[in-house]
């Protein structure tokens, strides 16, 4: 790959301050070091901030289909247009792949006795357990 050569101007005082700060007196390394960093750091900022854009839309998401699933639990008329392909007024979609992707994430990174623990305490409250390896549902 070809170098291309780039001229720029500095003040005495600033070309003074270059050599100061340049170690072992390479300016031309030390100013080219600075910008590429600075750079690399600004596209990281830019990243971080997309991915903080799309998080904060996901949220949204996610709150508007809580917030309909708390309506039609309370009794509360829904708006008209949801975002879900529900059936017969049941959880949207969306949200059950949610809680599923939530579940299975958990469980990957637990270990069987987390687990057992955890389908203990669902038993113990009177609700069915799924059993991924057979994947049905075990009632306490």
């Amino acid at each position: 790959m070809r170098e291309r050569k780039y001229t720029v101007r500095f003040t005495e005082d600033e070309a003074e301050w270059l050599q100061e700060v340049a170690l072992d007196g390479n300016v031309s390394g030390y100013i080219r070091d600075a910008v590429l960093r600075q750079s690399k750091s600004d596209r990281k900022l830019v990243n971080m901030n997309d991915q903080l854009v799309y998080l904060g839309q996901n949220m949204r998401v996610v709150t508007d289909l809580l917030n309909d699933l708390d309506r039609k639990v309370s009794g509360k008329p829904t708006m008209p247009e949801t975002t879900s392909s529900e059936e017969d007024g049941g959880i949207p979609d969306e949200l059950m792949g949610i809680v599923l992707e939530i579940l299975l994430l958990t469980r990957a990174n637990s270990d069987r006795q987390d687990i057992r623990m955890a389908q203990g305490s669902v038993e113990y409250a009177g609700l069915p357990v799924w059993e991924g390896k057979k994947r049905s549902l075990k009632t306490g």
